[in-house]
């Protein structure tokens, strides 16, 4: 199963590089890794590692200092639940993500058909998080790829 996952990381990598976003192309994405052999729960269990490494631990804007809270549209205070808007307030407090992978985090999950909930908003967020990881030159991305991170 490792193998497999990390080969659904490598083609989710592969999608970035050629500036696919894994949340607005993930349709096309998906299917691609159908078609490549790899099941619904395969797949599943990829963006689940994805959630994992990505959300559970602390990222690189933590700081001491306590950020900025978002104000919300009010249209964004409808459709994000507050559970929902506390969970971005967890992952920016626990520096995972920024202002700006807050907005875009907030902007893709108001373009989702229903409103989203928890499930819905860690994947929005990992994939986001993912996608924006491997576009930046460095090696904090190659960690997502490596094996030891799949235990």
């Amino acid at each position: 199963m490792k193998e497999k996952i990390l080969g659904i990381l490598g083609l989710l990598s592969e999608s970035l590089s050629q500036n696919k976003d894994l949340f607005y192309d993930a349709q096309e994405i998906w299917d691609d890794l159908s078609k490549r052999g790899y099941s619904e729960e395969e797949i599943d269990t990829a963006v689940s590692h994805i959630e994992k490494v990505t959300l559970d631990v602390p990222g690189p804007y933590w700081s001491e200092a306590i950020p900025v809270y978002r104000s919300y549209t009010g249209e964004e205070l409808v459709r994000l639940t507050s559970r929902v808007r506390g969970y971005l307030w967890k992952l920016k407090c626990r520096g995972i993500i920024d202002h700006a992978l807050e907005d875009e985090i907030v902007h893709k999950a108001m373009n989702l058909e229903d409103s989203p909930g928890i499930k819905e908003i860690k994947t929005v967020a990992a994939l986001t998080v993912f996608g924006y990881e491997h576009k930046i030159p460095g090696d904090r991305g190659v960690e997502f790829c490596s094996e030891s991170r799949l235990n």
